[in-house]
């Protein structure tokens, strides 16, 4: 099977990893309204993270982000709003400053892949 081809913007600076993490967004929707809204991240990476929020958010706005176990905070800016499912939104953030310690586990190596047969039955 041919690898696909890829343009120079479509490279990740950190690899993603499906975590589900307790956090909460604080700031202003996009009325200016206060947030104060814990939710779950679906994936995260050394710059930022994937999350559902009910919250009304647009592109470029700033939302700070606390890590609800480690009390953690970090500036973030919305870089993706995704259609609504059910009554949150998929929102992608990106952190002011790389931190890849935030999500308090180890990122896998750029080079890292799965192996072809991962998850198949040897038997």
């Amino acid at each position: 099977m041919a690898e696909p081809i890829r343009r120079e913007g479509d490279r990740r600076r950190s690899q993603r990893v499906l975590l589900r993490v307790r956090v909460v967004v604080q700031g202003q929707d996009a009325k200016g309204n206060p947030i104060h809204e814990e939710t779950l991240t679906s994936v995260v990476n050394a710059h930022g993270a994937l999350i559902d929020l009910s919250a009304r958010v647009e592109v470029g706005q700033v939302i700070e982000l606390e890590h609800r176990e480690t009390r953690e905070k970090q500036q973030c800016k919305v870089i993706h709003v995704g259609p609504k499912q059910g009554e949150k939104a998929p929102v992608g953030i990106e952190f002011n400053m790389p931190a890849p310690r935030f999500w308090q586990i180890d990122f896998p190596p750029e080079s890292w892949s799965a192996p072809q047969n991962a998850g198949k039955s040897t038997s």
